[in-house]
């Protein structure tokens, strides 16, 4: 009877083990389903196996949110890529091994639309993310490390909120009859690579040449032409290290934004028919519309429109002019600052008192400042003056009888 037991305990006990050997009990299927999903395949029991996503997002202290493998290793974009083909081959891709995932799995705040996968020139599968290719970096030692940011002025970490990228390529213009020249970075026939920003989908971005600092001088009010050349605005958010975001700014055109970069407006080209094309620096001719990157100068200063400035003038006797207009009513002999460029009017009726601007603070006709000066010594009439941009600093009326009835004019630019 003993024997008879302790044979059945034994039987017991072995089917037991073989069963969570298995890592299946008596249970239905569905448990079992339920724990792979917990534990991708781990023991029931050991809750310590975490499964990361292929690819995760990581939080870093300088350069926010980041891409990064499963294991946390980060990844990288490269500026030659921006056409979404990979240029890091050979040696370069033993440097920078390139990333790629058959299963992708994400992380929060990541889009599957966002990805893709290439085929190399040498065969291998590469994933990408907004079109760009995906890299690992060897001298990143530990998950977390961020040492390939800024190599070469062409590696960038990857992130999800670019707002634009910087590129690396030959610029291939075409012209307005289609026609299609390799250009160097002046602008002329050559061959040459050249850096140059995208939007952050490797969309080049332009600016006009007769733009000014702040001022779109190209788009119609109605938007008419804004097919061939649309206006460029996305939320600014981050830029790739090597750019300063403070160079990035946002006007109002007909009332939309359009970024800008270093003052100048930014624009994408209906002809660019791919990402990464750059056919805008050849069109209408080259240099019309040329790209932006670290050498590109400020954009110039909107030119102050000359105005016209009206003043009447009376006289108080022998003692002193009178002047109203633009802020003034009824002031005696005042003092005026005047801006090289613009026009002022002085409307006399100063019978016997002569009105004559000077270079000397005197009585007579003598040192009469005439240089853009019409009908300068008039009793009754307009007297012009539009201030030359050589005139001194510092001019002054006078009453060609009397000494009393004088005033200054400090010249400004």
């Amino acid at each position: 009877m003993k024997k008879l037991f302790l044979l059945a305990t034994i039987t017991f006990l072995v089917f037991s083990c073989s069963s969570d050997d298995n890592g299946y009990g008596n249970e239905p299927d569905q448990d079992q389903d339920q724990n792979d999903d917990q534990n991708a395949g781990g023991d029931d029991d050991d809750d310590s196996v975490t499964v990361e996503n292929t690819v995760r997002l990581a939080a870093d202290g300088t350069f926010g949110s980041v891409l990064t493998n499963s294991e946390g290793f980060t990844l990288y974009f490269f500026a030659p890529d921006s056409k979404g083909d990979a240029n890091c081959l050979d040696g370069c891709a033993a440097v920078w091994p390139a990333f790629n995932t058959s299963e992708l799995t994400l992380d929060a705040g990541l889009e599957t639309t966002d990805f893709g996968s290439i085929t190399r020139t040498d065969g291998q599968e590469q994933t990408t993310y907004k079109g760009w290719p995906l890299y690992t970096f060897s001298n990143d030692a530990t998950p977390g490390d961020i040492n390939g940011d800024g190599a070469g002025g062409t590696w960038f970490v990857a992130k999800p909120d670019y707002s634009v990228m910087f590129s690396r390529s030959q610029l291939v213009g075409r012209d307005s009859d289609g026609n299609e020249t390799n250009l160097n970075s002046s602008f002329e026939p050559g061959d040459e690579e050249t850096f140059y920003i995208t939007d952050a989908n490797g969309n080049t971005l332009y600016h006009f040449s007769n733009d000014e600092n702040g001022t779109n001088n190209f788009t119609a009010e109605d938007f008419s032409n804004n097919g061939v050349w649309p206006i460029f605005h996305t939320e600014l958010q981050n830029v790739p290290s090597i750019l300063n975001i403070d160079g990035f700014g946002v006007i109002s055109v007909s009332g939309e934004p359009q970024m800008t970069y270093k003052g100048w407006p930014l624009y994408k080209f209906s002809g660019d028919e791919n990402r990464g094309d750059n056919f805008g620096v050849g069109f209408p001719v080259a240099g019309v519309w040329p790209i932006l990157n670290l050498e590109t100068e400020i954009a110039p200063e909107a030119e102050a429109q000359a105005t016209t400035t009206v003043y009447e003038v009376t006289n108080e006797g022998a003692s002193a002019y009178i002047f109203s207009g633009e802020g003034l009513t009824n002031a005696a002999n005042p003092d005026f600052t005047l801006k090289r460029g613009n026009t002022y009017e002085f409307n006399v009726n100063t019978p016997g008192h002569p009105f004559i601007i000077k270079s000397v603070q005197s009585t007579g006709t003598a040192n009469a400042f005439n240089e853009g000066v019409t009908n300068n010594g008039a009793v009754a009439g307009t007297i012009s003056f539009t201030v030359p941009a050589n005139a001194p600093d510092t001019l002054f009326y006078n009453c060609e009888f009397h000494g009393s009835m004088t005033g200054v004019f400090t010249i400004i630019d």
